[in-house]
C-alpha cells in the first residue's frame, strides 16, 4: 500500500507574483514550488495593486500548480488590515515575507504587526537587501516597523545580518543562506539551436551581457573592452539583451564612437522568460561589468545555466563567483575586461570553467534556503 506523505505546515508568503514580472516574482514562485516538494502546504499572497513603478505586467501563462491570491493594495491601509485578517483565518503556521525594500517595508511591516496576536504563527523575513549601498532617509527609516514585528531572518546575500541589527529592538534569528537558483527559464539547450532559434550568424562566438540596462550596470565600460583589437583574433560578438531603464543615446553615441557597432548584437527588449535558454545557451561567457555592488540574478541564471562568467570586483558579485575557477573577478576597466577574454578564448577556458560552475551550483540549491527557513528558530 503506497505511504501518504503527511503535510508538514502550512506556509504562505507574501510578496510579488505573477502576474507581475520581476525576478522578485520569479524567487517567490521557486520557492512556493520547493516548499511544496518539501510536503508543505503553500500560498502566496500577492499585490492587487502595486506602485506605478512596479506594475509591469507579465507576458507568460500564469504559472501551474501554485495558489496565488491577489488581495494586497501597496498603498491603501484597509487592504493591510483584509490581509491580516485572511492569514488569521487561514491558521498557518508560517509567513514568509518576501523582503525587497524600504517601500515595502511599510506595507509588510503593518501586516506583520497585527499578528502579534498570533503567537502559534511564525513570521519569517528572507531579506536580499536591507540597506542599499545608495541608502536614502527613508531606507534608514521605514524598515523599523517590519523588523521588529518579524520572529526571524534569513539573509541571502553577505552583510545583512548587520544591516538588520540597527533596525530591531532586540536581537531575533538569523540564518544566511546563499540566493538560490532560479528555475523558472527553462532548460540550456545546444549551442547551435539557440543561435538559429535567435537568427544569430553560427560563425561568431558570443558574449552575454543581459537584463534591464540601467547606468550602474557598466554596459559603457563593455563597449570600451570589445574594442581592444586583441579580440578581433577570436571572432567575438556581444548580446547586449535587455531593456534600456536610461537614454539609449548615450549607449549609440558610445558605439558610434568606439567603433564597435558590427560586433554587437542590440536585442533592447523586454526578454520573456521562454526566451531566458535561448540567450545563455547561445552565449560562452556571461559579462557583468558592474560599477556598483549590487545584487544581481543574473549571476545565478548564469550557475543553472552552466555558463562562466566575467564580473566586476565588486561586493555581491564577487562573493559568488570563484575568480579563475568559474569565470573571472577584475576591476571594472576595459582593459581588465578584455584581458579576461583573451585568457578565456586563448587559452580554451570553456569546458574547464563550465565543468566547474556545474559543481559550484550546488551551492545555491532551493533546498538549501527551505531548510535554513525550517531549522531558523533550532538552537
Amino acid at each position: 500500500m503506497r505511504s501518504i506523505r503527511k503535510t508538514k505546515m502550512k506556509v504562505i508568503i507574501i510578496g510579488t507574483a505573477y502576474p507581475y514580472r520581476s525576478k522578485v516574482s520569479a524567487f517567490n514562485h521557486n520557492l512556493a514550488r520547493q516548499l511544496m516538494a518539501d510536503g508543505n502546504d503553500v500560498e502566496i499572497i500577492t499585490y492587487s495593486y502595486l506602485g506605478s513603478e512596479h506594475r509591469k505586467l507579465s507576458g507568460d501563462s500564469s504559472p501551474e500548480n501554485l495558489k496565488i491570491t491577489h488581495m494586497i493594495n501597496s498603498v491603501n491601509p484597509m487592504s493591510w488590515r483584509k490581509t491580516a485578517n485572511y492569514i488569521k483565518k487561514s491558521l498557518p503556521d508560517e509567513v514568509i515575507f518576501a523582503y525587497t525594500n524600504s517601500r515595502a517595508a511599510v506595507c509588510m511591516g503593518n501586516i506583520a504587526q497585527k499578528l502579534n496576536s498570533c503567537s502559534q504563527i511564525k513570521r519569517v523575513a528572507i531579506v536580499k537587501d536591507m540597506i542599499p549601498d545608495d541608502a536614502d532617509m527613508l531606507d534608514r527609516v521605514l524598515p523599523y516597523k517590519f523588523a521588529r514585528n518579524v520572529d526571524g531572518f534569513v539573509c541571502v546575500n553577505k552583510g545583512i545580518a548587520e544591516d538588520i541589527e540597527h533596525f530591531e529592538k532586540e536581537p531575533k534569528p538569523k540564518k544566511y543562506s546563499n540566493l538560490p537558483i532560479s528555475t523558472s527559464y527553462g532548460e540550456r539547450m545546444p549551442r547551435e539551436m539557440a543561435i538559429e532559434k535567435l537568427s544569430l550568424d553560427p560563425a561568431y562566438r558570443y558574449l552575454l551581457f543581459f537584463g534591464y540596462i540601467r547606468p550602474y550596470k557598466g554596459l559603457d565600460i563593455m563597449i570600451d573592452a570589445l574594442a581592444d583589437e586583441r579580440l578581433r583574433k577570436y571572432n567575438i560578438k556581444l548580446i547586449v539583451a535587455g531593456e534600456f531603464k536610461d537614454n539609449i543615446q548615450t549607449y549609440i553615441d558610445k558605439i558610434r564612437n568606439a567603433n564597435v557597432g558590427d560586433y554587437l548584437e542590440m536585442r533592447t527588449e523586454y526578454i520573456s522568460n521562454r526566451d531566458v535558454n535561448k540567450y545563455f545557451s547561445a552565449a560562452d561567457m556571461i559579462v557583468q561589468t558592474y560599477k556598483k555592488p549590487k545584487e544581481s540574478g543574473v549571476t545565478q541564471m548564469a550557475y543553472h545555466f552552466e555558463k562562466p562568467m566575467l564580473v566586476t570586483n565588486v561586493k555581491k558579485l564577487a562573493d559568488i563567483v570563484v575568480d579563475k575557477k568559474v569565470g573571472y573577478v577584475v576591476e571594472p576597466t576595459p582593459k581588465d575586461i578584455a584581458d579576461a577574454i583573451v585568457d578565456f578564448y586563448e587559452n580554451n577556458r570553456r569546458e574547464e570553467f563550465e565543468k566547474n560552475v556545474a559543481v559550484e551550483k550546488q551551492k545555491f540549491s532551493w533546498v538549501n534556503l527551505t531548510k535554513t527557513i525550517e531549522t531558523l528558530f533550532n538552537e
